[in-house]
């Protein structure tokens, strides 16, 4: 081969190292290195073997001449792994860290070469030359194998130069650091989202639904991601999220709740308006009617009886019971607590009886049923809603790598509305970007069709998109967002 042959390798061998420095993606960067290393070497076909478990793993198999190109989506390959067997060419490479070069696969006895034969034999194939060529990496250590097939020239194969080879294995070398650093990445977010899940599971142990909230959101928000996709109409039409996007918006949605890890249980879990003071209520009531009753039997065995008498123990044991039914409902919430049942409460609550010390509702369980909605009180609401702050608290001790960097900003405003009434910021507008107006309409929709909440039942779909229909209306959801998510399939996930 002629020198200036020789540089324009080195110089396509330059350029080639800049581009697997550039790829982010494990899969393609598998790829490339393949397919550069064969178009360098001017192979007809290749195979790119990863070590592991002292065992070579087919990850990308590509040939010109057989239009075969295998892996490069990530795709498993059906061929069992090789052996580390000196008797395999890839294996001996591997096993002495340096490349093998044959130029005619039928006329040598070093290697074991009957799997090739046998393909040939089936296929009408042609193996001619081969070259085996080490991957590794800047610890020294082997990390994979490259074996090339048949270079070619002119439509005819020929042996692999000499000097093909040693590009080759410079190539292999910027290749196999590449590849340590694409496995330091893809072990530092292994771990990292090992470390979310490990957060998201300290809050399963004290709340198992909002784990199942948690994994809906995020499965809902690819779901979402890849129907805006394929989405082309109106302002997200021209929209896209790429592979490592969604990834990131996953991520949010796994640790948009994990302040949550604080909340206290009666405040996270409670399933009713006076929740463990229902029992309290309901005993008192069983006490003043207990009393009423002793009353009027003892003034009865007196023989005081007095129609009038008669009558006030019939109107308080019919207010008991009307206070016990209402009380019942009240503390229900799904009851809306309007002014008319407002009203009916007051009573209940300044009631006194005659001769009786007790009523029936303390202070406590008064203020409760007077919560219009839901379970909360407005100070335990401030406490749930403070989770949000506490998540930002959380993230913030986090190191987040930069491609990440997004993630804690996505996960702590997942409440906050277009009309600036979420919390806690009170962003509004165009402060609140996509990909958090996506994660707040999910939010909203899983918390209102989840079957696992303690405090209410789980309604279906449809009555949960006229409700978002309503928050669009009232300036708080994205509602050009809300109609993709609705009419496609991305809310169609069961848990």
């Amino acid at each position: 081969m002629n020198k200036s042959k020789v540089n324009q390798y080195y110089e396509q061998l330059l350029k080639v190292g800049m581009a697997l420095t550039a790829e982010k993606d494990y899969d393609k960067l598998l790829e490339l290195i393949l397919d550069e290393m064969r178009k360098i070497a001017c192979a007809d076909g290749g195979t790119l073997y990863i070590l592991t478990e002292g065992k070579l793993h087919h990850k990308i198999m590509q040939n010109v001449s057989m239009n075969v190109h295998l892996g490069g989506n990530g795709e498993a390959i059906q061929f069992e792994p090789i052996e580390m067997d000196e008797s395999n060419i890839s294996a001996y490479a591997a096993i002495h860290r340096k490349a093998v070069n044959i130029p005619d696969v039928y006329n040598t006895d070093l290697f074991d070469f009957s799997g090739p034969k046998k393909f040939d034999a089936a296929t009408g194939y042609e193996t001619k030359s081969m070259m085996a060529v080490p991957l590794i990496n800047r610890s020294d250590e082997v990390i994979g194998v490259v074996q090339l097939i048949n270079a070619m020239e002119e439509e005819r194969y020929i042996p692999f130069d000499s000097e093909i080879e040693k590009i080759c294995l410079a190539l292999s070398s910027q290749a196999g650091v590449a590849l340590e650093n694409m496995q330091y990445v893809e072990n530092v977010r292994g771990l990292f989202d090992s470390f979310v899940k490990v957060l998201v599971t300290a809050v399963e142990e004290r709340t198992p639904y909002n784990a199942n909230h948690s994994r809906n959101v995020a499965v809902f928000v690819e779901r979402f991601a890849r129907a805006i996709n394929r989405w082309h109409e109106g302002p997200y039409g021209k929209t896209t999220f790429d592979e490592e996007h969604i990834k990131k918006l996953v991520m949010a949605a796994w640790v948009h709740d994990i302040g949550k890890v604080t909340v206290p249980e009666k405040v996270m879990n409670k399933p009713t308006r006076l929740s463990d003071d229902y029992d309290l209520v309901m005993k008192q009531l069983a006490l003043v009617e207990a009393k009423i009753n002793t009353r009027f039997y003892k003034a009865a065995y007196e023989g005081e009886i007095t129609p009038s008498a008669k009558k006030l123990w019939d109107e308080e044991l019919v207010f008991v019971k009307q206070a016990r039914a209402l009380i019942c409902k009240a503390n229900e919430p799904s009851t809306f607590i309007d002014d008319d049942m407002k009203q009916a409460i007051d009573e209940i609550y300044d009631r006194h009886f005659v001769a009786i010390e007790e009523t029936i509702l303390s202070d406590r369980a008064y203020g409760y049923l007077n919560i219009k909605r839901g379970t909360l009180t407005s100070d335990e609401r401030n406490i749930m809603e403070n989770h949000v702050v506490t998540t930002e608290k959380m993230l913030s001790k986090m190191t987040f790598p930069k491609e990440l960097a997004e993630v804690p900003y996505w996960a702590i405003n997942h409440h906050e509305f277009l009309d600036g009434s979420g919390y806690s910021r009170g962003l509004k507008g165009d402060e609140i970007p996509t990909e958090v107006r996506m994660l707040t309409i999910i939010d909203v929709y899983d918390a209102l069709t989840a079957t696992d909440r303690p405090y209410k039942k789980g309604m279906p779909p449809e009555r949960a998109f006229n409700i978002l229909g309503k928050m669009v209306e009232e300036g708080k959801l994205d509602g050009d967002l809300l109609t993709i998510f609705e009419h496609t399939d991305a809310w169609q996930f069961k848990n």
